[in-house]
């Protein structure tokens, strides 16, 4: 029977002796099996698994032995919706045990991928050792975890932040696990995202940009261009406001985003009744009947205060080759973005449906028809994203007073970031001189590369701040030490967050009742804006327990005898900008010394 051995999981919050990055350790012996080409271990896999899972874990790493392939199985499946995390680690020791970290967002997906990483590596195995193996049950499990993993993972927009934000060494972590909602800093540094969308954004401003009526009259009222449109709560008003606004018109629901029950280009009271229905059952209530616009589709984004990026929105479109049907022709291009940047951040292709044949059909086309060579033919009527569309940057290319009207709306709604949907002929043009319209206003606009992540990000955190606060860390430099600083932060006016293993307080106030591990308290301090600066005591076995509690610290201050233990000397110099060493019970030079140097650390951050 192949089995393993003294299973545990182990989580770090911070480096660790380990690795120099938060991670979930899976701790196991054994098991003691023979090795087998990949290529037999393959055809075993494909036997085993769901075809809808067949091509994530195949072709096998060489070699494919048994730890080997926990690793690789573990991160495929910790990496299924968040692509991009450091290579697994793998470690044997002197004492027999192996070990396998991943880094992590969120420990109970990296847990969970660790488990059932090794619960597919087991499975494999007892197949070629002859053992039955319960292929329903392992596949339930796995497609089980797969959706258990992903919903805690951050989604492609997200992950871009991410990425962003540890490139700039900016520290990230979710307010609650699954929330979508992730703190970027630390403290009273610190801001909330979701999406592009942060905690500066102001509720009303939200509130007002999911309601398509009310935001076109905050725009029409600060004198900028909006749409003409009205509520249709039944197919019959739709009728009477085509009639009175005259065709073509658009039809969608009151509330809604990306596309999602949106037609284009009504022409006729049959279409109407059609694009009515959608848009009601997109949206679950009111709809709006709106003049058609001419133009292009432009995205216009602000971050805060200002126009940081704009695309021109296009739809999905094909060009012909004179050889190929209209089908062969998508199914190409659903390739191409797929492996482009813009199919990592809106996966998913563009599928032949009614709305797709009926524009077809407006072009004497249908999906068997083989467009002449250069033949531009677009698919759908509008050009979001989600729907397949594709973009153009224009950012250089926007008219000075677009760009203020971009940014004057946004003031308006008291929205940080708000992509504002802008239909014109030219948006080089002034929207003073053309006909043209803003059609909607998003509170979340959308992010599709790393450079607007990037940019985002920028907005918030400028001059390459990294939403740090000064932090000092102890470790068992016992409590003399730890009043020294603290009082020291205290005269010189910080909002402390301090915490030892007895309590954490926030500017004074008392915080988790209980005791608390390290990472709980030290989550304390992070997550409150009152707090300035941080103080964390810790001893050398919370570290080997716990791992470091920050990426980075300002200054360390440990006991002599940390030294003896090289492992924990090299984790703790490698997270501290400074390291001191200090005996339990200084004399009055170095508690002078010490609260001049903390001193320094909080004014050089201010």
């Amino acid at each position: 029977m192949i089995e393993c051995s003294d299973l545990r999981l182990a989580l770090f919050a911070g480096p660790s002796v380990w690795v120099p990055f938060a991670a979930v350790m899976l701790e196991f012996r054994g098991p003691d099996v023979a090795a087998a080409p990949a290529e037999v271990l393959e055809a075993r896999l494909r036997a085993l698994l769901d075809p809808r899972l067949q091509p994530r874990f195949l072709p096998l790493p060489r070699p494919a032995g048994f730890v080997a392939l926990v690793a690789q199985f573990s991160a495929l499946l910790h990496e299924w919706r968040d692509p991009g995390h450091p290579e697994p680690v793998v470690l044997r020791g002197d004492d027999g045990l192996n070990r396998i970290l991943l880094a992590h967002v969120d420990a109970a997906a990296a847990g969970l991928a660790l488990r059932s990483g090794l619960q597919l590596a087991t499975a494999l195995f007892r197949a070629q050792a002859g053992e039955a193996v319960r292929v329903d049950e392992l596949n339930a499990r796995l497609l089980g975890a797969i959706t258990r993993i992903s919903t805690r993972q951050p989604d492609s927009i997200a992950a871009a932040l991410i990425g962003a934000a540890r490139r700039r060494g900016i520290p990230v972590q979710a307010v609650s696990p699954a929330s979508r909602i992730w703190i970027y800093g630390q403290g009273s540094r610190a801001i909330h995202l979701f999406e592009a969308a942060s905690s500066r954004d102001a509720l009303t401003g939200s509130k007002i940009s999911s309601n398509k009526y009310i935001s076109n009259q905050l725009v029409t009222g600060m004198g900028f261009p909006g749409v003409t449109h009205s509520i249709a709560p039944t197919v019959e008003a739709a009728r009477q406001i085509a009639a009175g606004i005259g065709y073509p018109v658009v039809v969608k629901p009151l509330a809604g985003a990306k596309g999602k029950g949106v037609t284009a280009q009504v022409l006729d009271e049959r279409e109407l009744a059609t694009a009515f229905s959608t848009a009601q059952s997109a949206g679950q209530g009111d709809v709006l009947v709106e003049r058609h616009v001419d133009g292009t589709d432009y995205r216009l984004v602000v971050i805060g205060g200002r126009m940081v990026w704009a695309v021109k929105r296009l739809p999905p479109q094909v060009t012909g080759d004179g050889r190929q049907t209209v089908v062969e022709l998508l199914a190409e291009s659903n390739r191409h973005r797929a492996a482009s940047v813009l199919g990592r951040f809106h996966p998913g292709g563009v599928s032949i449906d009614d709305e797709i044949l009926e524009v077809l059909r407006r072009q004497g086309l249908d999906s068997r028809s083989v467009p002449a060579s250069g033949r531009v033919v677009p698919l759908r009527r509008i050009a979001n994203l989600s729907r397949g569309g594709t973009l153009v940057p224009c950012t250089d290319s926007v008219h000075p007073d677009n760009r203020e009207m971009a940014e004057a709306i946004a003031r308006g709604l008291h929205l940080d970031a708000v992509g504002i949907d802008f239909m014109t002929p030219d948006v080089a043009r002034s929207w003073r001189e053309v006909e043209c319209a803003v059609l909607e206003v998003n509170s979340t606009p959308g992010i599709s590369s790393d450079s607007s992540a990037e940019r985002v990000l920028a907005a918030r955190f400028p001059n390459g701040m990294d939403g740090r606060i000064p932090s000092i860390v102890l470790v068992d430099a016992g409590p003399q030490l730890l009043e020294a600083v603290v009082a020291a932060a205290a005269a010189a006016g910080c909002r402390l967050g301090w915490t030892d293993g007895r309590e954490t307080r926030v500017d004074g106030q008392l915080r988790l009742k209980a005791q608390a591990s390290l990472p709980d308290r030290v989550t304390a301090l992070i997550l409150d804006p009152a707090c300035e600066a941080m103080v964390i005591a810790a001893t050398a076995q919370d570290l080997r327990e716990h791992g470091f509690p920050l990426e980075r610290c300002d200054l360390a201050l440990v006991a002599p005898a940390l030294a003896a233990d090289e492992s924990l000397a090299r984790l703790v110099a490698g997270c501290a900008g400074s390291l001191r060493q200090c005996d339990l019970e200084p004399d009055a030079a170095t508690l002078e010394t010490l609260r001049r140097e903390v001193l320094a650390i909080l004014a050089s951050s201010t």
